[in-house]
């Protein structure tokens, strides 16, 4: 397989996620609960849905921006961002089930995760400042792929449930890049999954055009 990447160039960007919230899953043996982060005191706030009461607070590590709940609901990732060029390289896991934060996710030479997302068993990010998206494996506990969108800030970031597209925001850019992944014949050598890119502009001639066209292809 391979992966094709195609921008599309927007007159706007995505709106910021200013306020972050998650419905954790009903597996865990907890009632449903949002996720809110507290970024100005670097926390998260698990609060009961009904009550809208806090029931815990847990630390976030350093400037956390956006949150996502693994697919179980036991987990909770949250990105530690620190601004466009930042240095932190960690993303903050809480343990929701015992409202604890366990060890952050160090990302080693990626800085900047803000984006994030949560499929196929594995946690998929953005880090801003090496211009790339990642994914983290809990399983093997590494980041086991990394792509380069080439494009300013890529901010926020979503994967299709069957992991057959990933679209990104890049703010500064002002598009949004869509990854694609595609079966390639193998001819006998080298891996079949391959991070060969392809990259085609779409100039857009109108401000309604945008959604039209996401629509046309089925975004």
């Amino acid at each position: 397989m391979k992966w094709i990447r195609s921008s599309r160039l927007l007159t706007g960007c995505l709106g910021m996620m200013l306020l972050v919230a998650m419905r954790v899953s009903a597996q865990i043996p907890s009632p449903p609960a949002l996720l809110v982060l507290e970024k100005s005191d670097d926390t998260l706030a698990i609060v009961d849905p009904e009550s809208l009461q806090v029931v815990a607070r847990v630390p976030a590590g350093q400037d956390p921006h956006e949150v996502i709940a693994s697919d179980d609901g036991k987990l909770a990732y949250i990105s530690n961002y620190g601004g466009e060029g930042g240095t932190l390289n960690t993303i903050s896991v809480v343990d929701l089930v015992a409202r604890k934060a366990l060890p952050p996710i160090d990302l080693g030479a990626l800085h900047s995760a803000h984006g994030l997302a949560f499929a196929g068993g594995k946690l998929y990010f953005t880090a801003e400042t090496n211009k790339v998206i990642g994914r983290y494996d809990p399983a093997t506990q590494r980041v086991d792929w990394v792509l380069g969108t080439g494009q300013d800030r890529t901010h926020m970031i979503v994967v299709s449930k069957n992991l057959d597209q990933i679209v990104t925001s890049n703010v500064s850019s002002g598009t949004i890049s869509i990854i694609e992944q595609i079966t390639q014949q193998n001819r006998g050598f080298g891996p079949r999954l391959a991070a060969m890119v392809h990259q085609v502009y779409l100039r857009l001639e109108a401000v309604v055009a945008p959604v039209a066209v996401l629509e046309r292809h089925g975004l």
